[in-house]
């Protein structure tokens, strides 16, 4: 139980450099940065059900709450990030 759980958080690990990218990449050019954080959800959507899908774990619903879990650390780390 606790295995699916980490392997749903280690959906972070290709995440979170992604997502550095993209973030040095609107603050390079922040007039496109509307178009520029869609690609980023979309890029993130397309990774994660990716991912979901290849690993196709025993317990589902503990597994995706590991996906929540990433995300929300993806998630705040951004945030983390923007406020600096």
């Amino acid at each position: 139980m606790l295995i699916e759980f980490l392997l749903g958080i280690l959906i972070c690990i290709p995440l979170i450099p992604f997502n550095d990218l993209i973030l040095k990449w609107a603050e390079k050019d922040p007039l496109k940065s509307i178009g520029i954080v869609s690609i980023m959800m979309a890029v993130n959507a397309i990774i994660i059900l990716s991912y979901g899908f290849l690993m196709r774990p025993e317990k589902p619903k503990v597994f995706i709450l590991g996906l929540l879990a990433a995300i929300l650390i993806v998630m705040l780390r951004k945030i983390k990030k923007l406020i600096k």
